[in-house]
């Protein structure tokens, strides 16, 4: 990534079956992060010795000595995430992180995927896919600071990343029939729970900002397809036309017919 803010050194999902180590050398420039997902080995980041278990994220930043000692066998696997970059994006992301040299997450449905693409996206050698492969990284490194900055609020950690979780899950079920006790039950909590963590972390009710989420879906169909507006509302998981209708025109200012008439390109 030459002429970039970020130069990607390494990416990759390494599963060992038996005994593993590094060597402890790396370009001073480089900061490498590593996300221990299965089994345990140890590490030690500037001399200082680390037990890692499953949800244990190293961060070796530049100049700052780094080994791995993985002791693992056939029945003993140990699985990681890692990827390794320098730049000048690298240095600032660094001075405000706020990640120290080890710390336990949550091993999130979010994180984990981020990773994974990125590994592919690695792996792909046939297209020009620097940005994109820069993109991910940064998406993931910020992801990964928010979760670190959802922890030190101190909060139980399942009360800091449920109403996350709840809010994707709406995000990709909006069109569909969704109760509260549908939602509660998905994330094994009960219903009071749900309701109250979601609105202390959005300062919004589940189902407003479902309703929410629809009617931004509904807008966006509304002026790129030609689909009849009561197909529309029907698709986007209104069961009622006329309810439809008026929560649009409270949240754009105008009917949806008129919204169409006007405002598409």
């Amino acid at each position: 990534m030459t002429g970039h803010s970020l130069n990607i050194h390494m990416v990759g999902y390494s599963v060992h079956h038996q005994p593993f180590s590094t060597l402890g050398k790396r370009e001073p420039e480089i900061m490498l992060i590593r996300l221990q997902v299965k089994g345990r080995c140890k590490a030690t980041v500037n001399d200082k010795p680390f037990d890692l278990e499953p949800g244990d994220l190293i961060l070796s930043r530049p100049q700052e000595s780094y080994q791995l000692f993985i002791d693992a066998a056939p029945d003993r696997e140990s699985a990681d995430y890692f990827m390794a970059c320098s730049g000048e994006w690298a240095i600032r992301w660094l001075g405000r992180c706020g990640i120290p040299s080890k710390i336990k997450i949550p091993l999130s449905e979010d994180i984990l995927l981020l990773w994974n693409r990125l590994v592919e996206e690695q792996r792909n050698l046939r297209e020009d896919n620097d940005e994109l492969k820069e993109y991910l990284f940064k998406s993931l490194c910020l992801t990964l600071e928010r979760t670190v900055k959802l922890l030190a609020e101190g909060a139980a950690p399942n009360e800091k990343f449920l109403p996350y979780r709840i809010k994707r899950f709406i995000e990709q079920h909006a069109t569909e029939r969704l109760t509260l006790g549908d939602i509660a039950s998905r994330f094994e909590v009960s219903v009071s729970t749900a309701v109250h963590l979601f609105k202390t972390t959005f300062s919004v009710s589940i189902i407003r900002y479902a309703v929410e989420v629809r009617l931004a879906i509904a807008a966006e169909r509304i002026l790129h397809t030609n689909s009849p507006l009561e197909e529309i509302a029907d698709a986007c998981g209104f069961q009622s036309y006329p309810y439809f209708c008026r929560t649009f025109r409270s949240r754009y200012k105008l009917p949806p017919s008129q919204y169409r008439t006007h405002l598409r390109p």
